[in-house]
């Protein structure tokens, strides 16, 4: 078997994702082509045909905050790329987040849309048609998988995703980036531990004949949601081999394969190459380009001096969900002038009390920790609870938020 090669390109690109011209845009295109001509055919995969690219668009603005989703430049680059290619029709597409329709998230993006027009591409809305139910067989449990229409009917799937960490995955880069595929009804559950096995379910259905990566401004530290911006990255990778691209990818931020559940999974199910040794890596040189990123901390005991967190039995999808949510209070100083309130997350420890002080308030985030309000607490007054198992990132936020003061 031959061995997965991943091209790399960089060099200073001028001005900003939210504030770019033709200079810049010029500058990416470059990049652009030069990673994608160097790992693959371009023409001879996309002549003749309908390509769908896949890019990361996650939350209503693309443009606040900075550079948690996939360029606009890269995009518009990439759509002139496979028009010039041959290729019959382009569609750009993605589902934002779950309850965040793509007409939502573009609904303050007209330049955008008109620019991907103007280059030849069409954005097509994924909850607009019925979705299509593919069998998965061997899938570890996402088991059929509801595909948009847009997917089922393309030819030619291309992933563009962001370079970032994660709070929940450690990284979101190629393969995290085709859970963007997901309906919504399908989308919050296995969403602790195992969404690790999800998203490589959804590998098994879905596989991207491209990867392109954008790393002009990557995202470190708590993202996807209040990570801090790496502005000089200035990194184009691509392949066709989205696990090789993800590990070549991980490896320039400092983190190890090995250390990424998801990669660790699609190695041992066959799915793709991890093992950075196997790769060969052209254009760039990877060690010149290599930092250490700073990575997410997905705990929340002693985050916060307004919020008084006890983890219990807890999976990473409570914790990454309180995580979330307590990063975008304080970001946005909510914790202010509030009262201190206790909040505990995961399974309570059986036939004791686990929580003998509680000051202020006390929230029960997730279906694990309900017993606690429910049972041991309820006649106090002060016990509160969030569904979920997990709850969505934003539960605590809006609820926390919406207390002004006083809880429900």
């Amino acid at each position: 078997m031959a061995r997965p090669r991943v091209a790399l390109a960089s060099r200073p690109v001028p001005e900003s994702p939210n504030d770019y011209t033709a200079k810049s845009l010029a500058v990416v295109a470059v990049l652009v082509a030069e990673a994608v001509g160097a790992c693959c055919d371009l023409s001879g995969m996309v002549r003749g045909r309908r390509v769908l690219v896949k890019p990361n668009l996650v939350r209503p603005d693309p443009r606040n905050p900075c550079a948690i989703v996939t360029d606009e430049r890269v995009i518009l680059a990439l759509v002139r790329l496979l028009r010039d290619a041959g290729a019959a029709k382009v569609l750009v597409g993605d589902n934002p987040g779950y309850g965040l329709s793509l007409e939502r998230a573009l609904s303050c993006l007209s330049d955008f849309t008109k620019a991907v027009a103007a280059c030849g591409g069409e954005i097509v809305h994924f909850d607009r048609d019925a979705p299509v139910a593919v069998a998965n067989p061997d899938a570890f449990l996402f088991d059929p998988v509801l595909l948009p229409r847009a997917v089922a009917e393309a030819d030619v799937l291309i992933n563009v995703p962001k370079m970032k960490t994660h709070v929940h995955t450690l990284v979101t880069l190629g393969i995290k980036n085709l859970y963007g595929l997901v309906c919504d009804e399908q989308r919050m559950f296995c969403h602790r531990n195992d969404i690790n096995a999800k998203v490589v379910d959804i590998l098994r259905v879905v596989r991207p004949a491209l990867t392109v990566l954008d790393a002009l401004w990557a995202v470190q530290g708590q993202a996807p949601l209040s990570g801090a911006a790496v502005p000089d990255m200035n990194v184009i990778a691509a392949g066709t081999d989205v696990c090789a691209v993800d590990t070549v990818a991980a490896d320039l931020m400092g983190i190890a394969a090995s250390e990424v559940a998801m990669l660790r999974l699609a190695r041992q199910e066959g799915l793709g190459e991890t093992d950075l040794a196997a790769i060969t890596v052209v254009g760039a040189d990877p060690d010149t380009l290599r930092r250490v990123f700073a990575r997410p901390v997905i705990g929340c005991a002693g985050a916060y001096d307004a919020v008084r967190v006890l983890e219990g039995g807890a999976c990473f999808g409570c914790l990454s969900a309180l995580r979330h949510a307590l990063d975008k209070l304080a970001s946005e100083g909510a914790f202010a002038g509030r009262e201190p309130v206790t909040l505990y997350v995961g399974v309570p420890m059986p036939e004791r009390r686990n929580l003998r002080n509680v000051k202020g308030e006390l929230w029960c985030f997730g279906a694990c920790a309900a017993p606690l309000a429910y049972d041991t607490h309820h006649n106090t007054g002060l016990a509160h609870s969030i569904p979920g198992c997990p709850p969505h990132i934003l539960d605590f936020y809006k609820a926390y938020k919406g207390a002004g003061g006083k809880l429900f």
